[in-house]
């Protein structure tokens, strides 16, 4: 069985690869405490900035980032592993980090002080949700193919059981670990398995009711990776029943974990939903 999550295991690295973007426009984290590539809007008048969060890919999330700043949003698309001077892994990875990248997004000229707007696709959407979940500023959240709780984390060698994904002030956060119970047949397997043995009581349920602002969820019916539409279920029914109408979540028929890319292209009805999701009510 453990030949059969290496093997199936092995495929999240290479079907959500994305090289990291490099240009001159990079910011290292030698120089602001963090990595990731600034898009700075053009407006004069002060706009809302966008957090942008990759997934299990690693590396700047600039595919996620470009049409998002193309739309006229101030765009801080950001690394968090598999960068220079970042963990090379996605493990403990330190929420403390994402505060820094924060305040210094919002200190951005022409960007409000007080608000801020994140999205997020796969590992990056569970991060998106629970960043949320832990400060009041954040208005909104794009999350694409989220998870309604915090997983272990993704190491190369899947012969080695990981710790969590995150840590806060040292400590890891309580986790879903790979526990499957039968035979795996794909990465879906695996974590339908796991969340259907999770041992935790909940603990490692991110806190979505705690969430301020709007969130949207988007999740393809054929996701391959994990059972992202049934816990955007979940995390819809957790928020509306403390607010209504805090969470909204589109299940797309036929299209698989990153939607096949379809939000992100200028020539689909799709883009036009996912930017919506950005401004509406704002």
């Amino acid at each position: 069985m453990l030949n059969k999550i290496i093997n199936t295991s092995a495929f999240i690295v290479t079907f959500l690869s994305i090289a990291a973007y490099a240009s001159t426009g990079v910011i290292t984290f030698k120089d602001e405490g963090f990595v990731g590539k600034f898009y700075p809007s053009s407006s004069t008048e002060k706009r809302i900035a966008v957090l942008v969060l990759g997934g299990s890919e690693g590396g700047i999330p600039d595919k996620l980032a470009k049409p998002i700043a193309e739309a006229g949003f101030s765009t801080l698309a950001l690394a968090y592993f598999n960068a220079l001077d970042l963990p090379q892994e996605l493990e403990k990875i330190p929420l403390e980090y994402f505060d820094h990248a924060k305040l210094w997004l919002k200190k951005q000229k022409n960007v409000k002080p007080d608000q801020l707007i994140v999205v997020g696709w796969s590992k990056g959407a569970e991060l998106a949700l629970l960043l949320a979940s832990r400060d009041a500023s954040i208005q909104r959240v794009v999350a694409i193919a989220p998870s309604s709780a915090v997983w272990a984390g993704i190491l190369k060698d899947w012969t080695k059981v990981p710790a969590s994904s995150w840590t806060d002030k040292g400590e890891e956060l309580p986790f879903i670990p790979f526990n499957p119970t039968g035979k795996v047949n794909g990465l879906l397997d695996l974590y339908a398995q796991s969340l259907e043995s999770r041992a935790d009581t909940g603990k490692a349920n991110i806190p979505v009711g705690n969430i301020r602002g709007k969130v949207f969820l988007m999740t393809g019916e054929n996701d391959e990776i994990w059972p992202s539409p049934q816990m955007s279920d979940v995390i819809c029914q957790q928020m509306n029943s403390k607010r209504d109408d805090s969470c909204q979540h589109i299940n797309y028929l036929g299209l698989n974990h990153l939607l096949n890319y379809k939000f992100i292209n200028k020539a689909e009805l799709m883009n036009k939903t996912f930017l919506n999701m950005l401004t509406s009510d704002l």
